[in-house]
């Protein structure tokens, strides 16, 4: 969807000589995009009517800048594999990822432009140290841009690097290793869990702009214990600015929070020679993007992966065992991981305009960014229920108002993401279709969307059903109030008869007179509707109603 330029070639992918199991398979093109999805929390400003894009644009301090597509361009900018990518793509697809309008898009509208995305140039290069005295692997970065979604806070962050001639146990252990927010715990010796080592942002001349702090164990303890909620790893703080974390000591009017687990979905594109030699047990490490094992054991028990190949495989284009002239190409998917394994003609594998790596970077990257960001959205109106909730104190009229407020809101929140961004194809072509509805399946998209329905339209039926029992017991104390007045009204209209004539007596004692009976009249309406609960229940009995 948006330009495809890579960094530029200053840094060179730098691979150092690497040992072990797995080490003599080489990799000869690895491409991988890690997304982050995250909660976008805006605070109040000045500029009032400000969305949150223009706001964070504003803010970026020219770190970032609006992608301006390749719609709406003069001359031959618009190239082919921008339009592969739009057709792959049905009518109402394509409106949410491209826009409705004709023209540039710095020229549409937020409702004609669902879709913006914002990159940051000045991250040429990736290098990570793996493992504890393993060798640092430098990559060239591509992409780092941030999606953001008109009328939903959450956007996505998209982190895509590449390199070449790795060995497949290095690709592996990045997969695995790399997309971590923050680590899970750590070793007896202070090494984060399941992390790098350490992770630097490089610029064009190879200066370190960030680097990770995995290591640093008392700064997320630390900040869990008095904040309770997590503490980002420093490089990705670093990635995300101007966003700071919702609990940060730096105050900003955009902040971010976490949506979904602090692992990060990646997409991993992979192209091998002899891939019809790969293992079932590397297959499956590269479905999961779990780490390597010993002597190159399946990661997980034979009962677990007994149906791998029909839940977590495509093969419609995977010639299993054999060589081929063509392309093989494997396409593995797990939810959180979706990686093509792909062997055979280098010129249609690695063509960036016609190729499979094309179809890698932009129509199989945007069904993983659809599928994901349906997931983060529903979570994060999920997380708005309960805060809604949370917050209910039905004693309380006020609260109960701002309960009700809130809950509305949800509703027309949810109405407007199911009418806009919901869908459940998104093409006509056969394997993008069928990976599309594979990926909604691993994650549980469509469960999450009925179980947030039934949630949502179940506190508006509550709703419905308080004002109309609100209404009800009202209803009842006007008829009690009504029945009782009614033998006011008798007696006032019996003295109205002149039984007690008074027209000729003085002003005073006529409005004497009035006021007695205006005060007795008061009394007794006021009797009634305090009393008016059993007086509804004497005329029910009465009637003879006994439920």
């Amino acid at each position: 969807m948006a330009n495809d330029h890579s960094a530029p070639g200053a840094i060179t992918c730098a691979p150092e000589a690497v040992t072990g199991p797995g080490a003599a398979r080489i990799v000869r093109q690895f491409r991988q995009i890690v997304l982050w999805p995250i909660q976008l929390i805006t605070q109040p400003t000045d500029r009032r009517r400000e969305s949150p894009d223009v706001l964070f644009e504003r803010l970026g301090g020219g770190n970032w800048e609006l992608v301006d597509d390749e719609f709406g361009v003069e001359g031959d900018a618009f190239q082919e594999r921008h339009y592969r990518e739009f057709v792959a793509f049905l009518p109402h697809v394509q409106r949410f990822l491209y826009g409705d309008a004709p023209g540039s898009l710095r020229g549409l509208g937020k409702g004609d432009a669902p879709l913006r995305v914002y990159r940051r140039t000045d991250v040429a290069a990736v290098r990570m140290v793996l493992t504890e005295g393993a060798a640092a692997v430098t990559c060239r970065v591509a992409h780092v841009d941030l999606h953001f979604f008109h009328d939903v806070d959450a956007v996505i962050l998209a982190f895509e690097f590449y390199a070449s001639d790795l060995p497949l146990s290095v690709v592996n252990d990045i997969m695995y290793r790399f997309g971590r927010a923050y680590p899970p715990g750590w070793t007896e010796t202070g090494e984060a869990l399941h992390c790098p080592v350490s992770v630097e942002w490089l610029d064009k001349d190879g200066n370190v702009l960030a680097a990770s702090d995995y290591e640093r164990r008392e700064r997320y303890l630390s900040f869990v214990g008095h904040q309770r909620t997590a503490c980002f790893a420093a490089h990705w703080e670093f990635l995300l600015k101007p966003l700071v974390p919702e609990s940060s000591r730096s105050k900003s009017p955009l902040s971010f929070r976490q949506i979904e687990y602090y692992r990060m979905p990646v997409m991993t594109y992979l192209t091998l020679e002899r891939a019809w030699e790969v293992q079932r047990a590397d297959y499956i490490r590269l479905a999961f993007a779990t780490g390597q094992g010993v002597n190159g054991d399946a990661p997980f028990a034979e009962r677990f992966l007994r149906d791998f190949e029909s839940r977590h495989c495509y093969d419609r284009y995977y010639h299993e065992g054999v060589e081929t002239s063509g392309v093989s190409a494997r396409f593995l998917l797990s939810g959180h991981a979706f990686t093509i394994i792909a062997d055979g003609n280098a010129t249609r594998l690695e063509d960036n305009e016609r190729g499979l790596l094309g179809q890698f970077r932009h129509q199989y990257f945007l069904l993983f960014l659809i599928s994901h960001f349906h997931k983060a959205a529903l979570l994060m109106l999920s997380d708005r229920l309960v805060a809604a909730i949370k917050q209910l104190e039905m004693q309380s009229a006020q609260s109960s108002q701002g309960f009700r407020r809130e809950t509305f809101r949800l509703q027309e929140a949810f109405m407007r993401f199911t009418q806009r961004y919901w869908f459940t194809e998104v093409s006509d072509q056969a394997q993008t279709r069928d990976l599309f509805r594979m990926q909604r399946t691993h994650l549980g998209n469509e469960e999450l969307y009925k179980e947030l329905r039934g949630e949502i339209f179940d506190m508006v039926q509550y709703l419905d059903s308080d004002v109309l029992r609100r209404q009800s017991g009202t209803i009842h104390r006007l008829t009690a109030v009504t029945i009782v007045g009614l033998v006011g009204t008798i007696a006032t209209g019996f003295l109205g008869m002149n039984l007690i004539d008074e027209t000729s007596a003085p002003i005073g004692l006529k409005l004497a007179y009035f006021g007695i009976v205006g005060a007795a009249v008061t009394v007794l309406t006021v009797a009634v509707v305090v009393f008016s609960r059993p007086l509804t229940a004497l005329l029910d009995r009465l009637s003879g109603e006994r439920s």
